[in-house]
């Protein structure tokens, strides 16, 4: 059953039949190509194991009206046009794991039946495809990340010389095996070798945007404590900058007692100095103070007046701690440190993010190692020497080209 064909044709239906999903298209294709070649109706029926009229169907089809998609499987017509906006709503909002579940729904919503295949087919023509959805924060704030970036950009504008910005983060690695996807041949079921190990690695590290700088420390435990002797480290890393401006999560870490005396912030400040000098320990920021507090410090009112920015309307009684503090003059600033404190639930306004999945890319994922030291020791090679190699690739990813969150939907 010799048919001929253009190059052309023979082209088009190569490059299909490489994308092409469905078995039964992909068969027709054969089909149409084997007699293309000369091959008979019974020796593609022997080699595509269906029967020689099928054969002779497929080609005849291709043939007279180049038709490849067969009809059975399900017909996408059983919806009517509102069921189908329905139902096309519905998938939008709701994920589902297979084609069994989405048949499951329509045939107890709307009463009508399809096949697997069919409902594939309907799924595909409806431009639907079968992909991981992507993970947000199930708390993040769009107005407030939104707010963020805008102040951002003013401050990248507003930069002087010799002011750098630097967005700061932890990560904890395990040594842990990190099973990801990679490209393995067709039909081999590769095993990698893992390890359950629970020891794992406390870094903090800072990233400078304009130069892909890296700085990393390691740390027993990640607290106020290892935070600010990290900012230590960075001013003596940027001694001839002017101005260091910090970006960092809202975490305890960054936002603890320490930190804020350690930046002067006034807060901080002003908090030790009623502690230490008159005993009082303020509450929590939104907490009201209590009667014996209140009693101390119309006394501190009466003789620290100077301290306070407007102690004439200074109403004590009324006052939460936190509308206390803010009554207080405000300390000098650091002389070089700003700490910028990100949105809650916003590690994609956090470019060092980005940096701790390379590093896993070249150190964890799908490796196993022998011990801890040797965990370590591949760590520290990373970011010591691996990362000036790979530097001229990073541009691309790692930037100030935040990922612009969209709210999630149920299911």
């Amino acid at each position: 059953m010799k048919i001929t064909l253009s190059e052309e044709q023979k082209e088009k239906l190569e490059e299909q039949h490489k994308t092409e999903r469905d078995s039964r298209i992909c068969d027709r294709i054969k089909a149409v190509l084997l007699a293309n070649e000369g091959w008979t109706q019974k020796q593609i029926a022997q080699a595509l194991r269906i029967h020689e009229t099928t054969v002779w169907g497929h080609v005849k089809d291709y043939v007279l009206q180049e038709k490849l998609k067969p009809i059975s499987g399900g017909s996408s017509s059983k919806l009517n046009e509102q069921q189908t906006i329905e139902i096309i709503a519905h998938l939008e909002k709701n994920t589902y794991p297979s084609t069994k579940e989405i048949i499951q729904y329509i045939q107890a919503t709307y009463g009508v039946s399809y096949t697997q295949q069919g409902m594939h087919d309907w799924l595909m023509k409806h431009e639907f495809s079968y992909k991981k959805p992507k993970g947000v924060p199930a708390k993040f704030d769009k107005l407030r990340q939104e707010a963020f970036i805008r102040k951002y950009e003013e401050l990248k504008a507003t930069l002087k010389p010799g002011e750098v910005v630097l967005f700061i983060d932890s990560v904890h690695p395990t040594q842990a095996t990190k099973i990801t996807s990679g490209w393995i041949r067709k039909g081999v079921e590769k095993m990698i070798a893992t390890v359950a190990g629970r020891s794992r690695i406390n870094l903090t590290g800072a990233i400078d945007l304009n130069t892909l700088s890296i700085m990393t420390r390691e740390y027993e435990t990640i607290n106020g404590s290892a935070t600010v002797d990290f900012l230590k480290a960075i001013e003596a890393a940027h001694a001839a900058s002017t101005k260091v401006h910090v970006i960092a999560d809202g975490g305890g870490a960054h936002t603890s007692k320490e930190v804020g005396l350690f930046l002067s912030e006034a807060s901080a400040v002003n908090r030790l100095f009623l502690d230490e000098t008159y005993g009082i320990k303020l509450p929590g920021n939104k907490v009201e103070l209590t009667k014996k507090m209140k009693v101390q410090l119309k006394s501190v009112v009466e003789k620290e007046a100077q301290l306070f920015q407007d102690h004439s309307i200074l109403d004590v009684d009324t006052l939460t701690a936190r509308e206390l503090l803010d009554t207080l003059k405000a300390p000098p600033p650091h002389p070089k440190l700003v700490m910028h404190i990100l949105p809650p639930y916003s590690p994609n306004l956090n470019p060092i993010e980005r940096v701790w999945k390379v590093m896993n890319e070249h150190v964890r994922n799908n490796k196993v190692f022998d011990s801890f030291t040797e965990f370590k020791a591949k760590i520290r090679t990373f970011f010591g020497s691996t990362w000036n190699t790979i530097l001229p690739d990073l541009p691309s990813r790692i930037n100030d080209n935040f990922q612009k969150l969209k709210p999630a939907v149920s299911g």
